[in-house]
């Protein structure tokens, strides 16, 4: 879909510290530009999961404002 941008939600390990520029910049050594998150959200609890343990990608954009340009399917 155009006009999409690439967001991450991360949960460090525990007692691990980075921040939002040092993990774009981490992935941008491996990945090409455009693939590189523009949005990257830091969380320490864990990523609200469903029953079967997969990620509930629907509270994450809701969290990262949800509105139109924020991609992550």
């Amino acid at each position: 879909m155009l006009g999409e941008e690439v967001a991450a939600v991360v949960q460090l390990r525990a007692g691990a510290e980075a921040g939002a520029e040092e993990l774009r910049a981490h992935v941008g050594r491996s990945l090409a530009a455009f693939k590189v998150p523009a949005h990257v959200l830091v969380r320490e609890e864990p990523l609200p999961r469903n029953a079967t343990g997969k990620v509930l990608k629907r509270e994450l954009r809701g969290e990262m404002g949800g509105g139109p340009g924020v991609s992550g399917g």
